[in-house]
């Protein structure tokens, strides 16, 4: 028998004293211990900074009031013959507050009830993590219903949809009322997405499960109809999981109610278009009254006798219909704030060929332009520079029967813009410092190259050179 006592202590003592995580403790009636294993009294010293003894109650050995009286009535509970699991919070704050499941059993000997034992586990990490998850989860739920976001399934070998409370509260209705959570997508097509909207989405699905490819992350809009009549727009993203040994495809996504969004960027659609004729419309008057004055210019012009006056009126002419050529590219594109540059310069410079050149033969027009956007805040300045160096080859280049040729360059060096205007006539005058000369044409050219920041430089090797290199101000 003692062989045997022996025996039983030593099986108690493995199961209670061997795994660190099993909490154990036993007490009578009057709550005081009758027996604890080694874990519980590390555990008490932990949570409440006590050393505990057989015999002693307890209840004396936890400080708050409330976890005291929660203790109790659990202990009555299981001395009153019921067993029982609870999740609880106790200890010292200023110790160490933990989680634990805690199994009640009431001890009996002869059909009479001498005390209870409990066995607990330290679940605190476990509850902290149910916590965040919690936490994350109703986060998650706010973030979709600010969004007004919804998930589903769909099941391609059956056709069957999944949907949750949230999708159904979007299309005005419920899970009770449609009879479910899952509807087949025959009958989802039926009542909900609008006809015209259909072919788009199912193509898409089919396409998606037959090449086996992923479409997450790409937004498809359509537009459904809900129980009261009330169309929304909707936007979807989807993503396939393809058939493999083991599983059949499978589809999930989401769906967002993007109405508001919708009708804010219809508003603001348009805005912009309204805008945009407003802004092509300005731009058609500037031209318009620059070519007025184009022609005013010219009207007058045949009321005057002194070729020099006569062509200063031309000059002027032709500098208001350069700059009105300027807007009427820009209210003919589709871009209101840049032009196509190189096409502007063949234009203005065939124009100003046809007034200025009488014979074709004996001076040539040499292009070599590349097509290049351009700023308007910098087109009107720089159409103005190309405007007085071109007249002036033309008109000063080639007087008294000279021939020769009008070369027009204009291109980009990595992050500079190059315009060259040159000439092989009779080259430009030795006494005149261009940069610092009273004839209006040159004025305006340094002043001009200067407001769009650029540099000029002058070549009288062969005729007459003028090069311009600036770069783009506004991007």
């Amino acid at each position: 028998m003692e062989i045997d006592i022996e025996h039983s202590n030593a099986i108690l003592n493995s199961i209670f004293e061997g795994p660190e995580n099993i909490i154990a403790f036993s007490l009578d009636h009057n709550y005081q211990y009758i027996f604890f294993n080694q874990a519980h009294s590390q555990t008490m010293k932990n949570i409440w900074g006590v050393d505990i003894e057989i015999g002693k109650s307890m209840l004396d050995y936890i400080s708050y009031p409330e976890d005291r009286e929660k203790a109790k009535l659990n202990f009555d509970r299981a001395l009153s013959g019921e067993n029982f699991i609870v999740i609880e919070e106790y200890g010292e704050e200023s110790l160490s507050r933990n989680y634990w499941e805690n199994i009640y059993n009431p001890i009996q000997s002869d059909n009479i009830i001498i005390g209870l034992t409990v066995f607990c586990i330290d679940i605190t990490e476990r509850q902290k993590a149910e916590d965040a998850l919690k936490l994350s989860q109703i986060r998650l739920e706010n973030a979709m219903d600010l969004a007004r976001l919804a998930n589903w399934e769909f099941d391609p070998s059956n056709k069957i949809f999944t949907f949750n409370d949230r999708f159904y509260s979007m299309f005005g209705t419920s899970a009770e009322s449609e009879g479910g959570y899952q509807i087949s997508l025959e009958n989802y097509i039926k009542k909900y997405v609008y006809p015209e909207d259909v072919p788009p989405i199912v193509e898409l699905i089919e396409s998606s499960l037959r090449e086996g490819r992923s479409v997450f992350g790409r937004e498809i809009h359509h537009r459904v109809i809900r129980n009261d009549g009330e169309i929304r727009h909707m936007a979807v993203h989807i993503r396939v999981n393809p058939a493999t040994e083991k599983e059949s495809a499978h589809v999930y996504g989401t769906i967002q109610d993007v109405t508001e969004r919708k009708k804010v960027e219809e508003k603001l659609k348009k805005s912009l278009d309204e805008k945009e004729v407003l802004i092509k419309e300005i731009h058609h008057r500037v031209k318009n009254n620059l070519m007025v004055i184009s022609s005013l210019l010219n009207l007058q012009s045949q009321y005057i006798k002194d070729k020099e006056a006569l062509d200063i009126f031309r000059e002027s002419q032709n500098r208001a219909r350069s700059m009105a050529l300027i807007h009427e590219r820009l209210y003919r594109s589709s871009d209101l704030k840049r032009i196509d540059f190189g096409d502007y310069i063949r234009t203005l410079a065939n124009d100003l060929f046809h007034t200025y050149v009488t014979d074709p033969v004996r001076v040539k027009l040499n292009m070599c332009v590349e097509n290049l956007m351009v700023d308007i805040n910098t087109t009107v300045p720089l159409g103005l520079i190309v405007n007085e160096l071109v007249t002036n080859s033309m008109k000063h280049g080639f007087v008294g029967g000279v021939e020769g040729e009008i070369n027009i360059d204009f291109h980009k060096e990595v992050d500079k813009f190059v315009l060259v205007v040159e000439d092989t006539g009779i080259g430009f005058p030795d006494d005149i410092d261009f940069k610092n000369t009273s004839t209006l044409g040159l004025q305006l050219v340094n002043n001009l190259t200067t407001q769009i920041d650029g540099r000029i430089e002058l070549n009288k090797d062969n005729g007459t050179k003028f090069k311009i290199t600036f770069k783009e101000q506004y991007t």
